[in-house]
Order: structure tokens, then C-alpha cells, then sequence
């Protein structure tokens, strides 16, 4: 039996070894290619994380290269200064953050909290009434117990002003919403307050509060007839009028036309919410080159500039700490039923989370857009150099609070995230059992 060897075709064992070493050498990149190609993905990985953090930090960056240029160049964005700030940034800013806020929030929860009296009786309770007693009782101690060369009665008197003013109205809305609060809460509280304040305002300074000052504050006494106040009535309204009630009423007509899916996806797509939040950091400015452009700020002692500074901090730290404690007691408040048509007493639940976060921003913070205005109708016949040291406070707390609010917003964002994840927890938990 004859056994016959049939040999492979192809190519030889020996040479396709060959071959495949010749190959694999080839496809190998060069190792001077190889570092060339790490050093590219790791500059672009850096690149990558800077660009990030600054669009996670801009506005802070935003807020202190603002708070640097007013310092170096006041005249640019002072009032009536090179871009006429009283009505680039005043109105046309704080317009298109009143236009986006339109476009952005259902027409729905705008009357749902219309009619929130809880909200609206914490808010302006404590814009209107503890926080104007709180500043009234430090400015009547430093007067009695300071020494009257350094504690200038003007800027005491900027105190109670700051003290008596409402709610700002454009970064309560964009503190809100970058904490995930509900900026529907907040715009509704920042126009109610704004509306009432040009009333409240001069009522709590000229009969409650400045009856009981001493005589050292003749020199600064307001005007004490209010029919003096009927030229700042007219500009006041005119301004809320031009800057929130009409671009934010724009915004709704749009937002009823087009639906709300679309006009959501159009401010997505369009960038519309962060624009509106450097708006934000376009009022820091003009805030800081109007009180740099005056020189009173340089000139103030600097005893009672660290005093001021420290004051408006703990007060705003402690006005939001309040607010916290309020939000998790159940407290009585006034409800009005339309079916029945009569208004009683209701036990409220804990606040929602959103509504909790727009108050911890509105009821502490304070305006220059009626500050500054009521100083300039209250104290008309005084010099200008006066009427801008009572001016300082208000500018002071007005700047003061959008940079502890960043922390605020850190605070907020943080504790949804671990809540976030709390919860993904507790789903997790929940399908291993089953």
C-alpha cells in the first residue's frame, strides 16, 4: 500500500513567517509618531478641561473683569458716561432678560404663583418689614455709639435706604435658574416687589423710620412731601413698564404662537438663557463704574467701608439662612377660595424645592434700579456729591449679593446633584431586591 505526501500549496511556511514578521513591522507606527500623537491628545484633553471650566465659572470671570474695568475705566459705562448706560444696559440689558424669561417659562405657572400668598407674603414680608427694622437698628447703634468723624450720617442714611428698597429684578431670575430653582416664583416676586416699592419705599423711610433719628441727621433729612416723589412715580414705572412688563408680555405672545416645545428649543439653540445671564454681568458693571466714577468710595474712611462691607455680608448670609428655616416650618397662611369666596387660614405644606430656592434669592436682595432713582427724588435739592455717598450702601449690597448668590448657586447645584444621586441609589437598592 502505497502511502503518497501531498505537500501545502500557497506559499512556504519559512517565507509566509517572513512575510507576516515584514508586515507587522510595517503597520508598527514609529515611536518618534507615537510621543508626537500623545502630546497632541493630551494638549487637546487640557484644552478641552480649561474651556470647560471657564464656560462652567464665566460668569464669576465675567463679574470680576467687570468689577476691573469700572474700577480702571469709569466713565465708560457710568450713567451718561460713553455708551449711556441708563439706556444701553438699564433698559435694553434688563429687557432681554425679561424677554428670554417670556420665552422660557409657561404661561401656567406665572398665574399659579400669582396667586401663591405664601410666597408672596414671605418675600415682601421680609424686603418690607424685618430686613428695613434690621438695617434701621444698626444704623440707630453705630449713630449712638460711634464716633461721628468716621460714621458719615450720609452713608448711615444710605443704610436705611438700602434697607427700605425691594427686590432686584434681573439676578434673582438668572440665580434661579441656574440653581434649578423655579424662575417663575422669582419673576412673579421681583415684579410684584418692584411695583409696590416706589409706594412702600418713601412710606418707610420719611414716616416710620426717620421720626425717630436724631438730630445729628437734620443735614440729611429727605423730601418729606410725597407729592415731590410724583416725577420719580413717572420714571420708575415707565422703567419697569419698558424693561420687564412689555418684553416679558412679548415673550408670552411669542411663546402662545409658536408653543411652548419650540420656543424652548429655539432659546436652546439660539443660546438666548446664557446671553441674558451676561446681561447679568453687564449691570455689575455700570454698578461699579457709577461708584467709581464719583471718587466717593475712594474717599470713604476706611473703617467704615470694612464695617459696611462686613455688615451687608452677614445680613445677607443671615436674611437667607431665615429664608431656609422658613421653608421647612408649617406655617399658617392666608388663602383665598374662589368657590366659597372667602379667605381663611390653610396649615401649608413644607415649600417646593423651586419655590424655596426663588426666595432664598429674592427676599434678601436689594435693587439699584429703584435705589438709586429714589435717592436722586428724595434728596434732589442736595449736592451731588451727597446724594452719591447715600448712594454707596446700595451699590455696596447690590454688589456684594451677586457674588455671595454664585455661592449660593454652588450650594443649590450641588445638593440636587447629591440628591440626584441619593435617589439613583435608592432605585438601585430597589431593583436588586426585587
Amino acid at each position: 500500500m502505497e502511502i503518497s505526501i501531498v505537500q501545502p500549496t500557497g506559499i512556504p511556511s519559512k517565507d509566509l513567517a517572513v512575510q507576516t514578521q515584514d508586515k507587522k513591522e510595517r503597520t508598527l507606527p514609529e515611536p518618534e509618531i507615537n510621543d508626537r500623537t500623545a502630546t497632541g491628545s493630551q494638549a487637546w484633553s487640557l484644552t478641552k478641561q480649561i474651556v470647560q471650566w471657564i464656560l462652567d465659572k464665566w460668569l464669576v470671570i465675567g463679574i470680576a473683569i467687570a468689577c476691573i474695568v469700572g474700577y480702571f475705566a469709569p466713565n465708560v459705562a457710568k450713567p451718561h458716561g460713553y455708551i449711556h448706560s441708563e439706556w444701553s444696559i438699564i433698559y435694553g440689558a434688563v429687557a432681554l432678560i425679561f424677554f428670554v424669561s417670556g420665552l422660557s417659562i409657561q404661561t401656567e405657572k406665572l398665574l399659579v404663583h400669582f396667586s401663591n400668598w405664601r410666597l408672596h407674603f414671605t418675600v415682601q414680608g421680609l424686603s418690607f418689614l424685618l430686613i428695613p427694622t434690621v438695617f434701621f437698628c444698626i444704623v440707630l447703634i453705630v449713630a449712638k455709639f460711634g464716633d461721628k468723624a468716621v460714621f458719615d450720617r450720609q452713608i448711615l442714611t444710605g443704610m436705611i435706604v438700602t434697607g427700605c428698597i425691594p427686590t432686584t429684578l434681573s439676578s434673582n431670575i438668572i440665580m434661579t435658574r441656574l440653581s434649578g430653582g423655579d424662575e417663575a416664583a422669582a419673576l412673579v416676586s421681583v415684579t410684584v416687589g418692584n411695583l409696590l416699592g416706589p409706594f412702600i419705599t418713601p412710606i418707610l423711610i420719611t414716616n416710620v423710620f426717620w421720626p425717630t433719628m436724631d438730630r445729628s441727621f437734620d443735614a440729611v433729612r429727605p423730601a418729606s412731601d410725597l407729592q415731590q416723589l410724583r416725577a420719580l412715580y413717572g420714571d420708575v414705572f415707565k422703567q419697569i413698564g419698558l424693561t420687564v412688563l412689555l418684553p416679558l408680555t412679548m415673550g408670552q405672545l411669542i411663546q402662545g404662537y409658536l408653543g411652548f416645545e419650540i420656543t424652548s428649543k429655539w432659546v436652546k439653540k439660539l443660546f438666548l438663557n446664557r446671553i441674558s445671564t451676561f446681561c447679568l454681568t453687564l449691570l455689575v458693571w455700570t454698578a461699579f463704574s457709577s461708584c467709581f466714577a464719583t471718587g466717593s468710595l475712594q474717599k470713604m474712611p476706611k473703617e467704615f467701608l470694612v464695617l459696611v462691607i462686613f455688615v451687608n455680608i452677614g445680613l445677607y448670609i443671615s436674611f437667607t439662612s431665615l429664608c431656609v428655616l422658613l421653608s421647612k416650618v408649617r406655617i399658617p397662611y392666608p388663602s383665598f377660595k374662589w368657590q366659597e369666596r372667602r379667605l381663611h387660614m390653610s396649615r401649608s405644606q413644607i415649600l417646593d424645592r423651586g419655590v424655596f430656592i426663588a426666595i432664598c434669592f429674592c427676599a434678601p436682595a436689594k435693587t439699584t434700579g429703584l435705589g438709586l432713582p429714589i435717592v436722586t427724588a428724595m434728596w434732589t435739592r442736595y449736592p451731588e456729591e451727597m446724594k452719591a455717598k447715600i448712594q454707596i450702601p446700595v451699590v455696596l449690597y447690590t454688589i456684594e449679593q451677586i457674588f455671595i448668590a454664585q455661592m449660593l448657586v454652588w450650594w443649590f447645584s450641588r445638593l440636587k446633584k447629591d440628591q440626584e444621586e441619593a435617589e439613583r441609589e435608592v432605585a438601585a437598592d430597589a431593583g436588586r431586591t426585587q
